[in-house]
């Protein structure tokens, strides 16, 4: 084969580029970005729905916050917050643009003592319409069509949802769990570091009792028979279930965020090389 075809047939197949990971805290990870030339360390966060910047970092890239974007915490809590409008985070290079991002101080909810803090949080928004792969605390992978056809060849396939909430501007992804009266929905959500969250109305179908405030073991299968183990609580939900860091962190999730497919591999750091 000549070889400028198989530089074509290679360069087909290599990701678009690769955004590395930082891990936080002891489940989580940030990504480190610029908005205008201002360099901030940002939560990645699956289950953001809309990315938020810290009200300092709004000032210092010359956001003035306006209007509202209304949304509702897991547990059913009502926020509205300002949003600044177009920001481009620029990532390896790689520019990321964002629609609207909320103006929310993110460490107020995980914590007066959390250190070292965060200028915000990353959502699956700023990815809207691409496909990406997380490789857990390490690095997201920005694919192509050939290369996303190459790496899930032999991946197993999750069964996933969109979630549009906030009227649109919100973007997050469910998965699929079978359950004995139907399918249910769960939140992926890479934000979250501690135990899984079922919904009480959901937890008889997995066996579980309600109200558990103190974390139990659970186990529960997600479609084509992926097992979800860990400490569980379940609460009174808007949604059926939250399923976080603990079990995102098993595995390298691929997202096609044109058309609601996933699929799970495990994790090799080698995955991030283009």
């Amino acid at each position: 084969m000549p070889a400028h075809i198989l530089s074509i047939l290679l360069a087909a197949l290599t990701p678009q580029g690769v955004l590395p990971l930082q891990s936080y805290l002891s489940q989580q990870e940030t990504l480190t970005a610029s908005v205008n030339g201002v360099i901030g360390t940002f939560l990645f966060d699956t289950g953001e729905g809309v990315t938020a910047i810290s009200p300092d970092f709004a000032k210092r890239v010359g956001c003035k916050p306006w209007g509202r974007v209304t949304g509702f915490r897991m547990s059913g809590e009502r926020g509205g917050y300002p949003h600044c409008d177009n920001l481009t985070f620029v990532a390896s290079g790689r520019a990321l643009h964002v629609p609207s991002a909320i103006i929310l101080d993110v460490m107020k909810l995980m914590g007066p003592d959390i250190t070292p803090r965060v200028d915000g949080a990353i959502g699956l928004d700023a990815f809207a319409g691409a496909a990406i792969t997380i490789v857990p605390r390490t690095c997201i992978v920005l694919e192509t069509a050939g290369s996303l056809k190459r790496r899930t060849a032999s991946a197993r396939r999750l069964a996933i949802r969109f979630v549009r909430d906030a009227e649109g501007v919100a973007f997050s992804v469910d998965a699929a769990v079978p359950t004995t009266q139907g399918t249910a929905w769960m939140e992926l959500d890479s934000g979250n570091g501690g135990s899984l969250v079922i919904a009480n109305y959901i937890a008889p179908l997995l066996g579980l009792p309600m109200d558990v405030s103190t974390p139990m073991p659970a186990t529960f299968k997600l479609s084509d028979g992926i097992e979800v183990s860990g400490p569980t609580r379940t609460r009174d939900l808007i949604m059926d279930g939250n399923i976080g860091a603990r079990f995102l962190n098993q595995w390298s999730l691929t997202l096609d965020l044109m058309q609601p497919r996933a699929w799970l591999t495990p994790p090799d750091a080698a995955s991030c090389s283009p």
